[in-house]
């Protein structure tokens, strides 16, 4: 049912409309915005995954420690030395472009519980490091917030240039949607992990989002198949001049929630091993794709569009223009999200619902008025 004309002079419809943008804009700051908002972010990431993915170099390989891996090696995991040090040895032997290892090295010797395993592991790190590029992840303790120590020999062969931070960056909700190249420390900032790898194998690195369109599922080795391995060569064909990242890959450890999870090995699900958003990291960063974040004006100016809905007079026509507008305000994030901006909408739809509720209180109240019977006064 249409408002009766003139029912509502212009000057009211401006300060309506206004009133509904200021609304809007205002809900845009709260939290409950930030988290939709994330949430329409997470929707676009596999709608723009199944459909419309970038391609990317695959040239980043997984070491898993699996849980086959784990029954396979004969010793605690804190005496994994021998495990480890022939692992990197001959990942090192195939000559790959880089090395990182995010798994934690010991804190002390442990050659009085079995001479001859510092030893093992040294000679696998050395190999490493003479190779090229090698990372190792820096544990943080979680109680004191302070980086473990590293056993010095270990620490000699790696320095300083060679040891990064794990740790990844989570929103409100826990899902990793962002990267940094660098954490704040006193001194400045100390590497990520997938930021030392990226600066020790490119000039350009970029952070921001993650971008969980770009490339395919990364390639995956259990680490047993590289212990068992008999010959070089098979091993040579994977990992020769590639990115090749060691980490955990058990289900239900080390484990991050991600909006796409891109361990091709594993049946989808919201979360994914550490080491695969550290890869995913490093190739949106060595790509330079990390989405750019729209600016608060373009919000403040789709946000400001949205209550023009106020205008549309017949409720019905309102809501059906709700519908197409809020349809099309995903569209074009979701097509700006893939030539590489994101752009919050949550708020326009927000203000859209607003607009379209205001609309039709407007228009029943303009209803109730004109039905109202008109009682002379008496003199």
């Amino acid at each position: 049912m249409s408002e009766p004309d003139g029912a509502a002079p212009a000057a009211m419809r401006a300060f309506s409309v206004a009133a509904i943008a200021l609304a809007g804009f205002v809900v845009s700051l709260t939290p409950m915005m930030a988290g939709l908002d994330d949430a329409l972010l997470d929707r676009e990431w596999r709608l723009l995954r199944e459909f419309l993915p970038r391609p990317a170099p695959e040239d980043i390989v997984i070491v898993g420690i699996d849980p086959a891996s784990v029954r396979a090696i004969p010793a605690p995991p804190g005496l994994w030395h021998e495990a480890l040090g022939l692992a990197l040895a001959r990942i090192a032997a195939s000559k790959p472009r880089a090395i990182g290892l995010d798994y934690p090295l010991p804190e002390r010797s442990f050659d009085s519980i079995h001479p001859g395993l510092d030893r093992a592991l040294f000679i696998g790190l050395a190999a490493a490091a003479q190779n090229g590029p090698l990372v190792a992840n820096l544990s943080i303790d979680p109680r004191t917030r302070s980086a473990r120590r590293i056993y010095t020999p270990f620490l000699a062969v790696l320095g300083d240039t060679r040891l990064a931070i794990g740790l990844v960056a989570r929103d409100g909700d826990g899902v990793t949607r962002r990267f940094s190249i660098l954490i704040p420390t006193e001194d400045g900032g100390f590497p990520t992990f997938a930021g030392r790898l990226c600066r020790a194998l490119s000039k350009q690195c970029g952070d921001g989002l993650i971008d969980y369109a770009l490339g395919a599922p990364f390639r995956y080795v259990p680490l047993k198949s590289v212990l068992e391995a008999q010959d070089a060569e098979p091993l040579a064909k994977l990992f020769h001049d590639r990115i090749v990242l060691i980490g955990e890959t058990q289900p239900y450890s080390d484990r991050i929630d991600v909006p796409v999870n891109l361990a091709g090995w594993e049946e989808g699900g919201h979360d994914s091993p550490a080491i695969v958003v550290h890869a995913q990291s490093l190739r949106t960063s060595l790509l330079n794709a990390a989405p750019r974040e729209a600016s608060r004006a373009l919000s403040v100016l789709l946000v400001s569009i949205a209550s023009l809905l106020f205008l549309v007079r017949d409720w019905r026509l309102a809501l059906a223009s709700l519908a197409l507008a809020a349809a099309l305000a995903f569209a074009g994030a979701l097509f700006a999200l893939r030539g590489g901006l994101f752009v919050p909408v949550a708020a326009a739809l927000v203000t859209l619902v607003l607009a379209c509720m205001a609309r039709a209180l407007a228009t029943w109240f303009a209803y109730r008025t004109s039905r109202r019977p008109n009682i002379p006064h008496s003199a």
